[in-house]
């Protein structure tokens, strides 16, 4: 894999073959797609559930992933969706599961390369359900995000 910089100012953006980015994606569209219904079904219980101001705004709590950082995750099922963030692979995956020393489920959005690219692989390769730790970078890049990878620890796990 090479990197550029197009634009001063700007992070480095990876660049992969043309040969990389067609497996990538035939790896990645084999992911189911969202269901629009289950999502706002989710998001309507959450809401009629909610118990406190944290569980009224969890919904749309974009930082949800610090809360799975560093959590043994089983991770039960994934679902893509359609992205429009500028500059990204123009989609994101949502993965559902279960945080194993609580046994409180989870559901967390990526859209990082990296790890879209690792729950493809696994996804693609039947090996759900899988044992990972979301690792989230102390230090943000320039542009103020924090980096991600998913530590796998174990695949195609007994349910």
């Amino acid at each position: 894999m090479t990197t550029t910089d197009t634009q001063s100012g700007t992070e480095i953006v990876p660049v992969v073959s043309q040969a990389t980015l067609a497996l990538f994606s035939q790896m990645a569209v084999g992911i189911p797609e969202a269901d629009d219904g289950e999502a706002y079904e989710n998001i309507v219980l959450q809401l009629l559930n909610a118990d406190g101001v944290d569980d009224f705004n969890a919904p749309w709590d974009s930082e949800a992933a610090a809360s799975l950082a560093g959590y043994r995750l089983k991770i039960e099922s994934m679902a893509r969706r359609t992205s429009d963030f500028a500059g990204g692979l123009g989609l994101y995956i949502v993965v559902k599961g279960v945080k194993l020393e609580t046994g409180e489920p989870f559901v967390w959005t990526t859209g990082g390369v990296a790890n879209v690219a690792s729950l493809a692989r696994i996804h693609f390769q039947g090996q759900l359900p899988a044992i990972a730790e979301l690792v989230i970078a102390d230090t943000p890049t320039a542009n103020g995000f924090r980096p991600q990878h998913l530590k796998i620890h174990s695949l195609g796990v007994a349910k």
